[in-house]
């Protein structure tokens, strides 16, 4: 068995890859438990779905630093026999080609994302993540990392908004029924998923026109469920995209 874990600001989510499926765990990132509270936790889930953990191994990709190492002592002694071979993913270890400045200082989910996705498609293709931050990583018609864009997450700017403003309040997120928003909270709604969804699109077409590629569209991340109807172009969801693409670069690397 393979356990992927993808160490994000909000949540981290635990892949376990059985003979039968992936099985998908998720914790809140904050605050920083301790590695037998971790531990316990994941023995928990484990037990709870019946998963054979004889003889398995793990991956990580993580943007929380204080977390990575956390998790590597608990997956290497988790396997029931012997310590389990665990591989903490940087750029150089993915396979993935770039074309950007500052490889090193990109997020080891997009670069999973990316991985996972021309694997996916094998065409130039635009993930579209929305988790803390609703990110894009377009990925070339060589398989190459081409570049993206950031921008604050769904939940970031509904926090934001409630915390820095005096009248408007943190809304419960769901699709808007409108984009003319009627009240205050449907206002917010429009503006937190159309306009999201208008912006990534607009990102998108505008890199298009850039690299003269025509891309496919990939969804991941926690919100991508709820911006689904907004987003006008073809596209596919794949809520697990990262835990995918960390099982690739795990077998990539296996067979080096």
């Amino acid at each position: 068995m393979l356990i992927a874990t993808d160490i994000g600001n909000s949540s981290i989510t635990i892949g376990y890859f059985t003979g039968t499926g992936l099985i998908v765990q998720r914790i809140t990132s904050h605050p920083l438990q301790n590695e037998e509270e971790y531990r316990q936790l994941m023995n928990g889930f484990i037990k709870e779905n019946n998963i054979e953990k004889s003889r398995c191994n793990g991956i990580i990709s993580s943007v929380v630093s204080s977390h990575t190492n956390v998790f590597r002592k608990i997956l290497e002694g988790l396997s029931g026999e012997g310590k389990a071979e665990v591989l903490v993913i940087d750029h150089r270890r993915s396979g993935l080609g770039f074309k950007i400045k500052a490889p090193e200082e990109l997020g080891t989910d997009r670069i999973a994302n990316a991985v996972a996705a021309f694997s996916l498609s094998g065409k130039p293709t635009a993930v579209i993540d929305f988790g803390t931050a609703t990110t894009i990583t377009l990925v070339d018609e060589e398989g190459d990392y081409a570049g993206g864009a950031i921008m604050p997450g769904i939940g970031l700017m509904n926090e934001t908004l409630s915390r820095r403003t005096s009248k408007l309040p943190k809304v419960e997120l769901r699709q808007p029924e409108t984009a003319l928003g009627k009240d205050t909270v449907g206002c917010i709604l429009s503006g937190l998923f159309i306009g999201t969804a208008g912006a990534v699109e607009r990102l998108v077409s505008d890199m298009e026109k850039e690299t003269g590629l025509r891309c496919e569209i990939i969804l991941t991340g926690g919100y991508s469920s709820l911006v689904d109807r907004s987003i006008q172009r073809p596209h596919a969801i794949r809520p697990h995209l990262t835990l995918e693409g960390l099982k690739i670069i795990y077998e990539k690397n296996r067979h080096q």
